[in-house]
């Protein structure tokens, strides 16, 4: 691969998506996500932290390549905007 380029994330699965992250769903602009890193040659290079932009700093909507929502009604706990993020070329 180039050296000094950057990162593409991607959640090619269902189960690759990311859930339950509080805020997520409707008002966080940033996540932490936690994802395993295949080097440009292929390499798994083991699991890594990476900080991703999810939405736009000028109107809130999700960046492009990033679909974000609630998880929906959470028992007791509705107040919280639980949420998911998949990830399509990052």
């Amino acid at each position: 691969g180039d050296k000094g380029g950057s990162w593409v994330i991607n959640s090619p699965t269902l189960t690759s998506a990311k859930f339950w992250p509080g805020t997520l769903g409707r008002t966080g602009n940033h996540a932490m996500v936690i994802a395993k890193l295949v080097d440009g040659e292929g390499v798994d290079r083991g699991v890594h932290n990476f900080l991703v932009p999810l939405r736009s700093m000028a109107d809130h909507t999700p960046l492009p390549g990033v679909t974000v929502g609630d998880v929906g009604p959470k028992i007791g706990y509705n107040n919280m905007d639980n949420g998911f993020a998949i990830f399509k070329n990052v």
